[in-house]
């Protein structure tokens, strides 16, 4: 059997198995699929992590090929459609903005769902505006640095402003709070990026104070404060957006300037092992400031954290400023990365977040994109690897591993749960499977790679 063959089996496995949202819900809310760090269980009926709106981007992208599809897409669409009203909003991923997100990918050529597609545009775009007044309020009473929300692709800024990118681009959605809203983010994402000045030392925006920080750990780890570098939760994902709003002709006073600045601050993080290059995943505020860079410091060979979400966005922004040197620092970084002892790559499982198939999807992409022949052999070591996941008596096909905090008493490093949506379930790991050509495909915007 060719891989092709075997990749589209476990495409359409994945498929079969998540096609009724009602039982996708039954299996994926039960309460021995829990998170064993936050003693959560992973179903959150309106997330493009581990709800409906991330399978429906499944079957949204699986219907642009094959029409049968869409049935499925309309069921999953209007299942994640019935759980918006309980559901919080919590930036891309989740609330009202996932369900946009799907509707634009299910919408496709034909462009579906136009009334309810204009209805989210107009409420993402309202409360990104009260999100961005938010800000603006904690900057103007003194309060320095901001926190994850104020600018990261998942829950923040960013991501929300690259889903307006698209709504602004369509007549269906498009509407003068809309383009307020995308102007105001991008002028935002700018200013995020000019350096800011704490306690006499000039630091990047972007730090992230230690009150802000997300937990206690966090802020025991960081006692002055961090600089995140990566895709879901760093400055990788703002300098992904502002490069798609570059290439859309959004450009916005000073974007070549931040897209300058951001990108140079990840070159002059990189560090080597010997393997060769590669990017932490944050820096301390000592760190940043330290007269010379660490030997070493943690990182994970992921899209959220590490080298691929942060080559990704440097590729990009080579790409949209004509900047050789980027690319070529991306992929050079790729390709320590395929190097490296597998063992220290510190992915866990199949899935997108900080699985192989986020590293899968960033290596074909970027190669696609350069061209690159070590990155083209790169996937396809990515891609046995992902279908050597595949279990047939899964309910999805693929689970997702989740790592036992450090102070639970486990035989085993992983707990294997059964999630369905697209950051942490089946539905993600199916999305990376498919194939990379000239065209983009709309969900790979929410991974700030198109």
């Amino acid at each position: 059997m060719t891989a092709a063959t075997l990749t589209q089996g476990a495409i359409t496995l994945v498929g079969e198995r998540l096609a009724d949202p009602a039982q996708v819900a039954a299996v994926a809310s039960r309460d021995d699929n829990r998170d064993p760090v936050y003693d959560a269980v992973m179903w959150g009926p309106l997330t493009l992590a581990n709800g409906l709106p991330g399978t429906a981007l499944l079957y949204g992208e699986l219907a642009r090929a094959d029409g049968t599809w869409r049935p499925v897409a309309h069921r999953h669409l209007a299942a994640a459609g019935r759980a918006m009203a309980s559901a919080p909003s919590h930036g891309l991923f989740s609330g009202p903005a996932a369900l946009l997100a799907a509707a634009q990918t299910c919408a496709g050529r034909e462009g579906h769902y136009a009334s309810l597609r204009r209805d989210l545009a107009t409420w993402v775009a309202e409360d990104q505006t009260e999100r961005l007044r938010a800000v603006r309020g904690r900057a103007q009473e003194g309060g320095a640095g901001v926190d994850w929300a104020a600018y990261d692709l998942i829950n923040g800024l960013s991501g929300t402003a690259r889903l307006l990118l698209d709504s602004a681009a369509d007549p269906a959605e498009s509407g003068p709070a809309v383009e307020a809203a995308l102007t105001a983010s991008l002028r935002h994402l700018v200013a995020l990026s000019a350096p800011i000045r704490v306690d006499g030392h000039r630091v990047p925006g972007w730090w992230v104070p230690p009150e802000l920080q997300i937990s206690d750990r966090d802020r025991a780890d960081y006692p002055r404060g961090d600089f995140n570098l990566g895709m879901a939760h760093g400055i990788s994902g703002p300098l992904a957006v502002l490069c798609s709003a570059y290439e859309a002709g959004r450009e916005v006073p000073g974007m070549r300037a931040a897209v300058e600045y951001i990108a140079e601050w990840l070159l002059g993080w990189t560090l080597r092992d010997e393997a060769g290059a590669y990017w932490p995943a944050r820096v301390s505020w000592d760190d940043e400031l330290a007269a010379r860079r660490p030997d070493a410091l943690f990182t994970r060979t992921a899209w959220c954290y590490g080298t691929p979400g942060v080559a990704a966005a440097l590729h990009r922004a080579g790409t949209a400023l004509g900047r050789p040197r980027w690319r070529e620092a991306a992929v050079d970084a790729l390709r320590a990365a395929l190097r490296r002892d597998e063992s220290r790559w510190a992915i866990e499982g199949p899935t997108v977040c900080h699985g192989y198939a986020g590293l899968l999807r960033v290596l074909a992409r970027v190669a696609v994109a350069s061209g690159d022949d070590e990155l083209r052999a790169g996937c396809q070591r990515l891609r046995v690897k992902v279908l050597g996941c595949a279990d047939a008596t899964a309910p999805f096909a693929f689970r997702h591993l989740m790592r036992f905090s450090a102070a639970a008493r486990s035989p085993v490093a992983h707990r294997a749960v059964n999630v369905a949506g697209m950051l942490e379930g089946a539905a993600g790991v199916a999305l990376a499977l498919l194939p990379v050509g000239g065209e983009p495909l709309p969900w790979d915007r929410c991974l700030g790679l198109v």
